[in-house]
């Protein structure tokens, strides 16, 4: 049996423009709705404030945008990179 490799050079990309965002309460563990916009009403950004509303001595917030990558391979290298010679 024969085989062929080849060096292949990766490409990360977004795979899709859209992100979700929610927020976490450092104090408690507690999170906001999982929202797939900024700034939309009742979001995290509402919730943090409701939050700490309802909770004074919470004031420390972890903000969390989640997108999803995919990997490509990137077909339009030419040769692979040669080892430096010592």
């Amino acid at each position: 049996m024969r085989s062929v490799l080849r060096h292949v050079v990766w490409r990360l990309t977004l795979a899709s423009q859209v992100a979700d965002y929610r927020a976490e309460c450092l104090s408690c563990g507690e999170a906001s709705p999982t929202v797939h916009d900024r700034n939309v009403p009742g979001g995290p950004e509402d919730w943090v404030l409701t939050h700490t509303g309802a909770h004074p001595s919470h004031r420390s917030y972890r903000a969390v945008t989640i997108s999803a990558w995919r990997t490509e391979p990137d077909d339009t290298v030419g040769d692979p990179p040669s080892p430096c010679a010592s």
